[in-house]
């Protein structure tokens, strides 16, 4: 069993998690049901992507949202939590490039309306 340090715990609050990680899955997931429900065709890389947004936007909600409350109460200084949000930010950005380098021939199809 995981425990966390009472220091953890405290800035990930339950109720925020929930609706952070149901944002996450709505907004990274929630294009892609649709197609799916219109019986459109799905790519295996769309899932990956999909996938890929749902995890990368929880998890830059969920640490950003920790660094913030982090220098609220004082545990970090202003700059470091700005360079996490930063840091995260620039690893959902390069993880999105990757995923779009592994799939080149279905994103170039998409660009094209086929």
């Amino acid at each position: 069993m995981l425990v966390l340090s009472p220091i953890l715990n405290s800035l990930l609050d339950l109720p925020i998690l929930i609706v952070v990680w149901a944002f996450a899955l709505a907004f990274g997931g929630g294009p892609l049901l649709l197609r799916f429900l219109n019986y459109k065709p799905v790519a295996r890389c769309a899932v990956v992507q999909a996938v890929s947004h749902v995890v990368a936007i929880g998890c830059w909600l969920t640490f950003g949202t920790a660094a913030i409350n982090a220098f609220e109460r004082g545990l970090i200084a202003l700059s470091t939590s700005i360079l996490v949000v930063a840091c995260l930010f620039a690893v959902v950005a390069g993880g999105s490039f990757l995923i779009a380098r592994w799939c080149p021939d279905e994103q170039q199809g998409n660009r094209t309306g086929h």
